[in-house]
């Protein structure tokens, strides 16, 4: 069937194909939850058409533990044990099994392990010496000395990825587009010509390679371009991801390491319309989960949302900026007011800031959220740490909920 109409089907544009006899195929068209543990026993929302006379229902190829058809429309299963990711198929009384799509992509959440907190600027020395947070696990580290440009070469940075590193940090490598330099939110400034974006493909793979090799016992993920909504369309980040991620597995590289950028307002089903493949070749993603008005489903709150919407990758997502801007700390409410999520006060951060990691402890216990990096540590109105090493208000709440939830 044509990618094309394999897309219409997800989104229920089309009807199913007929069989002899008026008879129709089953379809699955999206599943209620997309991923689960790798020990399976969870219930999952099967959503179609055609589906009433399900006589199977498999997850990668291994029967379901259990289902129940509830309607023609909707299947209630129990995932079997597995890992990975896993396609969902319905098989009706006719013997023919649902269609392969993007949509019946299931994920298995692996197991967490190691340090799971971090803070964007970590390895910013001249703060303080980083053993304080390190001691509680709060290892990642992101931005400032660790963003590279595509191409850079261990020789030519400045060294802040080999300091993060050899503290004991885990760096969460960007990789920026050259233009990038002095080009601001709000302003256009992707890569859309062929000759730009090969540039930038090559540059990624280049430095990625480098820092991999050198590094190779050092868990370090790179994320493509930081926030490419502030700085182009989607279907501009499309194109940069459909020739990246190719060329990025053609290279060896990890695919599970490298991040799209997930942000809300149909983001990511932009991405798939504008390179269907998309749909199956991201197997990371990146959000950044400001909470400005602190209303319900906002912040970590939308994960769980945003995560319904990708059909690969589920199962394997850092957020990399989260936090909240005290003016008592930065001397100027004006500046905080103008930010992503402003606070009223150190204490109102804090609070603010616990309230978003307690609400992200049950997606890493659950094992797909990877990573959750504050921002951060070296701007003061958003700062983990001062001068001379002195934790914040959110710097203490930081550090207890790691001690809490290693």
């Amino acid at each position: 069937m044509p990618l094309l109409a394999l897309c219409c089907l997800a989104a229920g544009l089309l009807s199913p194909p007929p069989l002899a006899e008026g008879r129709t195929f089953p379809q699955v068209t999206r599943l209620e939850p997309n991923n689960g543990p790798d020990s399976g026993g969870n219930t999952v929302t099967i959503r179609g058409v055609a589906l009433g006379d399900a006589r199977s229902v498999s997850f990668g190829g291994a029967p379901a533990l259990g289902f129940t058809v509830e309607s023609d429309t909707a299947i209630k299963a129990t995932a079997p044990p597995g890992h990975g990711e896993a396609e969902v198929r319905v098989t009706g009384s006719s013997g023919e099994a649902s269609p392969l799509q993007a949509v019946d992509g299931y994920a298995y959440d692996p197991p967490p392990e190691g340090p799971w907190l971090g803070v964007n600027g970590n390895s910013s020395r001249f703060l303080g010496p980083v053993d304080a947070l390190l001691e509680h696990g709060v290892a990642w580290d992101r931005s400032g000395p660790t963003e590279w440009v595509a191409g850079e070469t261990l020789a030519q940075s400045h060294g802040g990825l080999q300091a993060s590193i050899a503290a004991g940090m885990i760096p969460d490598v960007t990789i920026e587009y050259r233009a990038y330099e002095g080009c601001h939110y709000g302003e256009r400034c992707l890569p859309t010509s062929a000759r730009d974006i090969s540039e930038y493909v090559r540059g990624f793979v280049s430095s990625a390679r480098e820092i991999l090799a050198r590094y190779p016992a050092v868990p370090i993920v790179f994320e493509a371009s930081n926030e490419p909504e502030g700085y182009g369309s989607a279907a501009e980040y499309a194109a940069i991801l459909a020739s990246l991620l190719p060329a990025a597995e053609r290279a060896g590289l990890p695919m599970s390491r490298i991040y799209a950028s997930a942000t809300r307002g149909g983001w990511i089903d932009s991405l798939y319309a504008a390179r269907p493949a998309l749909q199956h070749e991201i197997k990371g993603w990146y959000v950044h989960p400001y909470n400005a008005d602190r209303r319900p489903g906002e912040g970590i709150a939308s994960l769980p949302a945003l995560q319904a919407e990708m059909t690969s990758g589920q199962n394997n997502v850092i957020v990399s900026e989260i936090g909240f801007c005290a003016p008592d700390v930065l001397d100027s409410a004006a500046l905080c007011a103008s930010g992503p999520a402003p606070a009223r006060d150190s204490a109102d951060a804090a609070g603010a800031l616990t309230h978003e990691l307690q609400l992200a402890v049950p997606f890493r216990r659950a094992g797909w959220l990877r990573a959750l990096i504050v921002y951060s540590r070296n701007d003061r109105g958003w700062a983990m740490q001062l001068l001379g090493g002195r934790l914040t208000a959110q710097g203490r709440a930081l550090e207890a909920v790691a001690e809490e939830n290693p």
